[in-house]
């Protein structure tokens, strides 16, 4: 049996996940500027709801212009910790 050494640095370099990040950035600055076009086209008046999320470690810090923004954050938040889990956990099951 014939077992060869896994090299970690070829694991940074797969060219589809290279390039599945740059289409999903190429995707996001599209969606942000349909969404200026359609809101300039409009006349840019109505209410503007925001939020964000800063992940310091496993210490989530939410912001939000309304509450229904928040709790929606945080459902988001326990998904992607979830999701994040998950995906460390198979790969180091992996290794």
């Amino acid at each position: 049996m014939n077992i060869t050494p896994r090299n970690p640095s070829n694991d940074l370099m797969i060219p589809e996940l290279y390039y599945t990040g740059i289409a999903l950035i190429m995707l996001g600055i599209l969606i942000i500027v349909i969404g200026t076009i359609l809101t300039i086209l409009r006349g840019g008046e109505g209410e503007v709801k925001g939020g964000g999320i800063v992940l310091i470690g496993p210490i989530p810090i939410i912001i939000g212009t309304s509450s229904k923004i928040v709790k929606a954050i945080m459902i988001l938040t326990i998904i992607i910790m979830i999701f994040i889990i998950t995906l460390m956990i198979l790969w180091v099951k992996l290794w």
